[in-house]
């Protein structure tokens, strides 16, 4: 009996062990296959910058919201300067909610173009290396208090991206090509196109003017694209995955250095950058070609480079300490100093761009890299500017809060506070003259939510019994409230703890209201409740205080005694 009980007992066990393994082994097969499952969504046919566009939020009615221009340099194709945003709560506001949506790149549009013009389309203008402070200062003459809802800044371009026109040429109905917030281009959207280094490959003789919708087409199908302008996308994807021995297969998945050339005119490998200067190469004419600037680099530093990539490669490993073997496996510094040394593009606004892939590519890449906002205190630069861009901001919802809870999170009553040096950016090295006269729109919006109290209203017996549920409460602090009286039969009231009505406070405020049972007049005693509000018993818990020390020893004893029994069954 006994080995069949250990028998029983030893198949229970294993059987255990096996179904705890099958569960480990499962759950590592699912977390693999998730594993997998992620790395497949890497390669859908995404925007690497993917990010959901906010809905546009109002502000609340009854705020004032004042805008000072004057700090503001307008140019003919560019602004810079200060703002200053002044949003009034007034003294009669009682919504529980505060939201916060400012037009600020509205109010400076009106400024720009005039708010009666035809042309106004609520856009503007923002150059490379151009600033714009705002000052945010808000005011807040209500009798309540409002904390920042943590999560609810939210920056993002205009939901409408509809852009006037700058020419009389009519651009090509662009197809619904989704942008990185799930947007889509619109048939007036522009963007000049540019002779890169694909289009001079394939056009050689061509130039700014000459390279029109219907000559891109002809040079392609001539180099066997048989849909010609329509394969322009494919022809790009090989042009740059031949030049930098790469297999991308969408534009925006090529490094922002290589984005930068598609959007720009210059060739990074005719142009001074620091790895040159250090083969002592100081200028390049019009009329050097690659193969000149290999002998150059071979005579000046003795060596036999097959090719200037691999000369690149070996001094930018030098230089930051890596392994990389292409130019595109370089760090993230590398490559911002190769790429952006290309010093300043002719940009000659000539003709609009019409491939929808491109133009979805320029909108994906401003936000995402070009135009930054930060606060103060943020140091936005070239290199970081990515960190601070309009798309990173929309990626993470928690992105600002910080900021905002540090300088205006809490607005008590009759106070004023202020958000200071709110800065726009724009990456001096990766905005290209190609977004000359580049039109846009930002939304800023937060909210607040007003500070709340609690009152609760309790309804006992003098013994601690309770009579009927609590009334619960809440509204904003500095408001009435005004509890009530209860009718029980058989009971009367006796004594009221805590204030019938008063105002709302930050915390909970607690009302009891006591009664007696009511003893009747052909009953021996007193026939009233007299003397029950100067005795009034404590309530009844249910809980019976003992000495903790006794409590200890008395379960010590017991437990000895079980040990003692226990051994006295062995000795036997």
């Amino acid at each position: 009996m006994i080995g069949g009980e250990k028998m029983k007992k030893k198949l229970f066990l294993g059987l255990f062990l096996a179904v705890f393994s099958f569960g480990l082994m499962t759950g590592n097969v699912y977390a693999q296959t998730e594993e997998v499952g992620l790395a497949a969504k890497e390669t859908e046919d995404a925007s690497r910058w993917e990010a959901v566009q906010p809905e546009r939020k109002v502000t609340s009615d009854g705020l004032i919201i004042d805008y000072d221009l004057s700090g503001i340099d307008i140019g003919p194709y560019w602004f810079e300067g200060e703002v200053t945003v002044t949003i009034t709560i007034p003294e009669d506001y009682e919504l529980d909610t505060v939201v916060l949506a400012p037009d600020v790149f509205e109010e400076i549009t009106k400024a720009i173009y005039g708010e009666n013009e035809e042309n106004f389309e609520m856009n503007n203008t923002f150059q490379p290396g151009d600033g714009l402070t705002i000052h945010f200062v808000i005011n807040n003459l209500s009798k309540y208090t409002y904390n920042y809802d943590e999560t609810s800044f939210e920056i993002f371009p205009k939901e409408d991206i509809v852009y006037d026109k700058l020419s009389e040429e009519e651009p090509s109905s662009i197809e619904e090509t989704p942008l990185f917030n799930g947007e889509t281009v619109k048939e007036n959207y522009h963007f000049y196109r540019t002779y890169n280094t694909a289009l001079k490959a394939l056009m050689p003789k061509a130039s700014n003017t000459s390279i029109t919708d219907e000559a891109i087409d002809a040079a392609l199908r001539a180099q066997g694209y048989q849909n010609g302008f329509v394969d322009y996308t494919q022809y790009l994807l090989d042009f740059y995955n031949a030049k930098y021995h790469t297999n991308y297969t969408r534009l925006d998945q090529f490094p922002d250095g290589i984005i930068r050339e598609i959007l720009g005119e210059n060739d990074p490998f005719l142009t001074i950058n620091d790895a040159y200067k250090a083969a002592k190469i100081f200028t390049i004419t019009e009329s050097d070609t690659i193969e000149d600037i290999l002998w150059q680099i071979n005579r000046n530093t003795g060596k036999n480079y097959q090719s200037v990539e691999e000369y690149l490669v070996d001094y930018y490993n030098e230089q930051y300490g890596t392994l990389a073997t292409r130019l595109v496996d370089l760090s993230e510094e590398a490559l911002d100093n190769f790429f952006a040394s290309q010093g300043q593009e002719t940009g000659s606004p000539y003709l609009f761009e019409t491939n929808p892939d491109i133009l979805a590519l320029s909108y994906d890449f401003f936000y995402n890299k070009n135009l930054s906002f930060g606060f103060e205190g943020d140091s936005i630069t070239n290199e970081n500017s990515e960190e601070y861009s309009i798309g990173e901001y929309m990626r993470d919802e928690t992105k600002g809060d910080n900021a905002i809870m540090e300088s205006v999170g809490t607005l008590t009553p009759n106070s004023t506070s202020s958000m200071n040096n709110t800065q726009f950016k724009n990456n001096g090295l990766y905005t290209l003259n190609s977004y000359l006269g580049y039109e846009f729109q930002v939304n800023l919006q937060w909210t607040y939510s007003a500070l709340k109290g609690t009152v609760i209203a309790k309804y006992i017996d003098i013994y601690g019994n309770v009579l009927a549920d609590d009334v619960i409460t809440t509204d904003m602090v500095g408001r009435d409230y005004a509890t009530q009286e209860k009718i029980f039969s058989g009971y009367t009231l006796v004594q009221i703890n805590g204030e019938e009505i008063g105002k709302y406070i930050d915390g909970k405020i607690v009302v009891v209201y006591i009664y007696a049972p009511v003893i009747p007049e052909d009953e021996p005693g007193t026939g009233s409740t007299e003397g029950y509000d100067s005795e009034i018993l404590p309530p009844n818990t249910g809980i019976i205080e003992t000495n903790n020390t006794m409590s200890y020893a008395l379960i010590l004893i017991l437990s000895s005694l079980g040990l003692y029994t226990l051994a006295l069954k062995k000795g036997e």
